[in-house]
């Protein structure tokens, strides 16, 4: 783990580097590390679903096999994957559409090692009271959250 003097020191030397404040290189350190969740969340959230059921879903092999529909009895497929919480940040939500008719229905999944977001711990309201909150990567698509953007990120400047 990396000490508070040494973070301070990296970013003091992204700074003499390249004639950023101290926020902006401690923000841009900050998004060069999250760059690699970034990339593997949105490849987890975005991919095409299969045109049929001869070949492996292209979500990564972690979907359900589609269940029979109750009303027409054709099979449903496995066709978009979403942030499935807003504290729990390797807790997805997969969507499965019938192939027949308009029923669909959710599974709730939880990918291991493949966070939508990072989950922080703040300090909320007077009497102190730590909260988790959830920072969406940018690029994930979130049905409640939205993702941190850069004037959210700097007080509004």
């Amino acid at each position: 783990m990396t000490t508070n003097r040494g973070r301070k020191d990296v970013i003091r030397d992204r700074m003499n580097a390249t004639g950023e404040s101290y926020n902006v290189a401690a923000r841009n350190l900050k998004a060069m590390k999250d760059m690699g969740a970034t990339r593997e969340a949105a490849r987890v959230q975005r991919w095409v679903p299969a045109e049929s059921f001869d070949v492996p879903c292209p979500c990564g092999g972690t979907c359900e096999p589609g269940e029979k529909c109750d009303r027409c009895h054709a099979r449903h497929r496995h066709v978009k994957r979403y942030p499935g919480s807003t504290t729990e940040v390797e807790i997805w939500a997969d969507r499965y559409e019938c192939t027949g008719c308009s029923s669909s229905y959710t599974l709730t999944v939880q990918l291991t090692g493949r966070p939508w977001g990072v989950a922080e711990t703040v300090v909320v309201g007077g009497a102190a009271e730590p909260v988790v909150r959830a920072r969406v990567l940018p690029g994930v698509i979130h049905p409640l959250l939205r993702p941190e953007t850069e004037a959210a990120a700097t007080g509004g400047e």
